[in-house]
């Protein structure tokens, strides 16, 4: 799912519509400047992305190198896991997360389609590059059984059942969102074809509610798979700290915390968000 709906603190243009509409017409070279840590970001992602060594590392859960993605967010271990995965065949985005135009080029080549799914219309759409897109929940996917050889579900779980209000849904909160997470993993089951696979991350550690979101504990993730049924898993835990993102472990990450930018000042660590996340690779 799109990161922290205000993470640079634009919402607060909402008042001033031109001042808003001017801002988002800033030219690239501007955001450089304003936004650092994104464009920091968004090359990093590409260079790891384009570097079959670096992406060898994360295909086979290898130490990361020193300092990587030091102040930068989860986005830079998930792309790489997810391509190092190697998804293929008619796949599904559930979540919007391959929705971008420096992620686009790098996966597509390898798709024979790519549906994307997402609770509303977002800003940026490429169906000239052939992706579709159908706007509905998670828990009630409007697909027939087993129609997909991948499905991408990146940092989105842990939304489902939360009051996601900035992500342009009107649905109240669930009672109890563990069992809504349950119920959309297995819908994301339902239409992954017979030997095909479910290519899942989400933020660990304390789960800690945060309204808008929820970090998966060791027990929560174990249920997501359970609710999967798969023939097999593999799975790759990646920790945050003030040297960086690099591989580690569950009990490592048991007590990690989740960051939300918009509400919280910038940590001794330079957390952007997720202190730890865990990559699954599921075949059904």
């Amino acid at each position: 799912m799109r990161e922290d709906p205000d993470l640079l603190g634009l919402g607060r243009l909402a008042k001033y519509p031109r001042v808003a509409a001017a801002a988002e017409r800033l030219p690239p070279a501007f955001d450089r400047l304003v936004r650092p840590r994104r464009f920091q970001q968004r090359r990093l992602v590409t260079q790891t992305l384009d570097d079959a060594g670096l992406l060898g590392r994360f295909e086979r859960g290898e130490p990361l190198p020193a300092g990587y993605g030091v102040g930068l967010d989860e986005r830079v271990v998930e792309y790489p896991w997810l391509l190092a995965q190697r998804p293929s065949g008619r796949t599904l985005d559930a979540g919007s997360v391959l929705n971008h135009a420096h992620i686009l080029p790098r996966f597509l080549p390898r798709l024979a389609s790519l549906d994307v799914v997402t609770l509303a219309p977002e800003r940026e759409a490429f169906p000239d590059q052939g992706v579709s897109y159908v706007y509905a929940d998670l828990r009630e996917l409007p697909y027939r059984d087993n129609v997909f050889d991948t499905v991408v579900c990146v940092s989105t779980l842990e939304h489902v059942g939360m009051d996601n209000t900035a992500y342009g849904s009107d649905a109240p909160r669930a009672a109890d969102p563990g069992v809504e997470r349950s119920r959309a993993a297995r819908e994301l089951r339902r239409v992954t074809a017979p030997g095909g696979r479910l290519l899942v991350t989400v933020p660990v550690g304390d789960p800690d509610d945060l309204g808008w979101i929820m970090p998966f504990s060791d027990r929560d993730l174990a249920a997501l798979v359970a609710a999967v049924e798969p023939a097999s898993e593999t799975r790759t835990v990646f920790r945050y700290t003030r040297e960086g993102w690099q591989v580690s472990d569950a009990a490592s990450v048991a007590g990690a915390r989740y960051r939300t930018p918009s509400l919280e000042p910038q940590p001794d660590d330079l957390a952007a968000r997720a202190r730890a996340v865990a990559c699954v690779a599921l075949t059904v």
